[in-house]
Formats: structure tokens, sequence, C-alpha cells
């Protein structure tokens, strides 16, 4: 399955401009996520030649800004659309996205997207801002699973650990925001290495993971670590 990034913002600065947030393109009819600026997002579709007209899935991680700017011009020009999201979503963006005429999906449990995309489902962890809800998108594609993170607030391990268990394969990638960007160098190192018990052979580290945890999984993992860059497009 390809796997394009469209748009990410992984450093200071860029979260001080609001050039914040992630968004992915799977085959060519799943949005994942649509970033924290639109300008941006809709600018990166056309340099990377993107027929947002294809798309008929659109997927969004959780209901903070840098994951949701982008969607209101996708659906401003596109009908024909599900966007899928977990019931915590907030109540006033579920009715926005209704009033597009659009189909909205609430997915408390793993939902099939489409043939080899599906959602974790609602997961859900405790932060320094309360309880927070989100969703994985997981790629069933091969003999291991792909899953690709927002920002795993409900963190990243634990996620791994629900999407195995559900779909009874071990995750092969993940791709996404981690974040461990607050975390310390202890707590990250632990996580990373962790992870290779889930079999996660390949990671691609973005958005919110972090610079201290971007290293450390570069000197974990090795030539297994990979960095994506927008408009890369990789088959997981």
């Amino acid at each position: 399955m390809k796997v394009k990034l469209i748009a990410d913002g992984s450093a200071k600065w860029q979260r001080m401009i609001k050039r914040w947030g992630i968004a992915f393109l799977i085959g060519d009819d799943v949005l994942f996520d649509t970033f924290g600026d639109a300008r941006v997002f809709m600018s990166n579709i056309r340099k990377q030649k993107i027929n947002l007209s294809k798309i008929r899935h659109v997927v969004i991680s959780h209901d903070d800004w840098d994951h949701i700017a982008g969607l209101w011009s996708v659906l401003k020009e596109h009908k024909d659309l599900k966007v899928y999201v977990v019931p915590h979503f907030k109540v006033e963006l579920k009715d926005k996205i209704r009033s597009f005429g659009v189909t909205l999906v609430e997915t408390p449990e793993p939902t099939m997207i489409r043939e080899g995309v599906y959602t974790s489902g609602e997961l859900s962890g405790s932060s320094g801002r309360g309880i927070l809800y989100e969703q994985a998108l997981v790629i069933m594609d091969g003999k291991k699973l792909g899953v690709l993170t927002g920002c795993a607030h409900p963190k990243l391990p634990d996620i791994l650990r629900a999407v195995r268990g559900h779909f009874h394969q071990d995750i092969g990638v993940a791709i996404g925001g981690f974040h461990l960007k607050d975390m310390e160098p202890d707590q990250i190192r632990e996580i990373v290495e962790s992870l290779p018990k889930l079999g996660v052979c390949h990671v691609f580290p973005l958005h919110c993971t972090g610079r201290l945890a971007v290293k450390e999984f570069k000197r974990f993992y090795g030539e297994h670590y990979h960095h994506m860059r927008e408009g890369d497009l990789i088959e997981v």
C-alpha cells in the first residue's frame, strides 16, 4: 500500500508559526489528517499533484487544531466523502462536518475504511490535558501491519498493543507523530526499546516525536530508522 506524506510540521519554529501538524495520503483515495495550516496543506496538494476528486475517505486522528485545518477546504469542494472521527470528537466539529453534506462516521471500534485500510477505533490515554481520545490508521497489506499515528497521545506502545490485539498480527512499520517531545531521555529510551517486542521493524518518526526521540530512534533502529520528507512516497 502506498503512503505519501503530504505535510509535516516537526520543528519548534514551525509550531510558533502554526506550520505544524501532519497529513498523509494512503493509496489515492484516503486522507489521514489534514495538517494545521490549510494554506500549506492545499499548496502541497497542488505541488504533489494529488487529485482530490479521487478522495473517498478522510480519517481524522483527533480534534486538535493541527490535524483538522485543511479538512474544511476539502469538504467545500468534494461532497462524496465519508469522514471518520472518534466518538469523543468535539460535538461542534461533528456538526460542522455534517453541515457540508458529507457522511460522518463515528468509530468507537476498529472499522474497515476500505479493503486493506482500517481505523484502530477510539483509544484513550491520560495526559497533562486530561484524558485524550484518538484513533490510528492501520494498513493490512502483507504479513505485518503498518500503523500510522497522528499524535499517539494514548502512548505509542499502548496503541500498537491494542492494534496487534485486535488484528492478531505484529506491527512491522510505525509511522507518524509519536508524541515523545516532552518526555525525559530515560522514558524515551524505554519506549523506543519496547517496540521490537511488538514486531516493529521500521520506524518513520514525524511531527510531535521530538528531536531527542528522533535521535534515539536513529541510534536504536540504525538502518531501519527512516527520515520522511513532505512529498515522499513509500510502500507499507
